[in-house]
Order: structure tokens, then sequence, then C-alpha cells
């Protein structure tokens, strides 16, 4: 009698010989807890809030308007840093994933609220094939090169300003430079005058972005200088032309 009263079981009811669906539908249990399986690449940055996810008590108003920015150039010319710096204020001390997942957020221009998509591309010439899958609808295109690394501009009229004028034809362009705080960078000089060259001047970006027709623009993601200017800057370039619908169609990226 005494292990018989202490035991945790003793005035439980026996288990059912078999299951009983009614007992789902009368018992009251509480809500299960929502679980979110994620997984994760070597090319994946993005962050997930739990909190963040609306649920049908936050009203969601839709945007005045969508855009898709694109950025491209040389593998390591800082892309995915500046997508980085733009879309969560910081900079990546640590680890840089070869493409920034794609972003979406929404920003004002001129009393209108905008969705912007964000869209980071590989520059490795082993991405060459998958590229172009980026570039159907895209509004604006930034073609990235850095001054610490003058083969990246010329690569711009060599490589990127054809391949964007074949996908994407009359879209708006902006070239934007990177890394602007090597520049003066002691270091970066001694390596490239070491083979014979500098740090690219404001005057060759500036050139270059003529030849091209895109507007031309400077940036650290570093220091985060300039940053904010590029895609403000882009955002204007994207609303071009773009605020009928025929002209909208007429001038969207395609992939022939």
């Amino acid at each position: 009698m005494v292990g018989s009263a202490l035991s945790p079981t003793a005035d439980l009811p026996p288990p059912p010989s078999h299951f009983d669906p009614s007992f789902i539908k009368s018992a009251k249990l509480p809500p299960l807890p929502i679980v979110l399986h994620l997984s994760t690449s070597d090319q994946s940055n993005t962050s997930y809030n739990v909190d963040a996810i609306p649920s049908e008590r936050t009203p969601t108003r839709r945007p005045d308007m969508k855009r898709k920015l694109v950025v491209v150039g040389d593998g390591g010319c800082g892309k995915t840093c500046l997508l980085i710096v733009y879309a969560e204020n910081r900079f990546p001390e640590a680890y840089v994933p070869t493409v920034f997942e794609n972003y979406v957020t929404i920003v004002p221009f001129e009393g209108k609220s905008v969705e912007l998509a964000l869209w980071d591309t590989a520059g490795q010439e082993e991405y060459d094939r998958l590229r172009p899958l980026s570039y159907p609808e895209s509004d604006v295109i930034l073609i990235v090169f850095s001054i610490d690394f003058p083969v990246s501009l010329a690569n711009v009229q060599d490589k990127w300003y054809p391949e964007v004028a074949h996908f994407c034809e009359n879209t708006p362009l902006l070239l934007v430079a990177t890394k602007t705080d090597l520049r003066e960078d002691e270091q970066t000089r001694r390596m490239l005058s070491a083979q014979g060259q500098t740090p690219v001047t404001p005057e060759q970006g500036g050139a270059v972005a003529r030849e091209i027709g895109a507007r031309y623009m400077e940036c650290s993601a570093k220091t985060s200088q300039g940053v904010q200017d590029v895609f403000n800057a882009a955002l204007k370039e994207s609303m071009k032309g773009r605020w009928g619908k025929k002209l909208r169609n007429k001038n969207r990226c395609v992939v022939l």
C-alpha cells in the first residue's frame, strides 16, 4: 500500500486499448507553437525574426509601387558588403557570403511607398550561365567596381556593360565605385604600385560612366560613406519613364 501511495500513476486511469479520435475534438488543448525549420548555406546571410512575421492582427499596407534593383560586377569588388550595409546597417567584419540573399524593403519616394527588391549576383565566371536569371523585370542596374582593383573597372566595358545591355536594354544604369576608403590607404597604394598600378581615380570612373551612359557614384561600405546616396539615386533612376504602364513594360528587362 505504501508503494502504491507513492506511485505517480496510482490515481491515473489505465491507457485506452484503442485510439479514440473524438478525444481531439472534445479536449481543450493549448495551441501548438509554430516551429520554423530554416536551412542555411554558404551563400545565405538572411536573419529571420519570428516577431516580424505578420499576423492577422497586423494590418499591412500595400506599397504604391514596386522596383527591382540588380547589382553586378567582378567577384570581390564589394557588391555583397554594399547591400548588407544598406539593408542591415552593419558592415560584415568576419564572414561575407558570396551572394547576399534577395532582400525586400519598403522605402519612401516623393510621398509614395516603394517596395524595393535588392538582387545580388555572383561575378565569378562559373556563374555566367546562371546570372541572366536575375535580370528579368529589373528596373535599375548597379554595375560595381572596386577602386583598389583597376581590372574590375576595365571589365565594366569588356564584360558587364555588354551583358547588361544585352539582357536589360534601356534599363537605367549606375556605375558605382566601392572601397573609396582605400584610395589613400598606404598599404593599398604600395601593393598596386608594385604591379605598376594606382587606385582608380574619380575621373577614370566618370569617363567610363559617360561611355556606357550611366550615372557615376562612389561609396565605401566599410565607413558607410555614400552608401545611402547610391541607393537613393538608384531609386530615382528606376522611376525614369516608369510611371506609365506602357513605358514600364517597354523598358523592363527581358531574357531572350
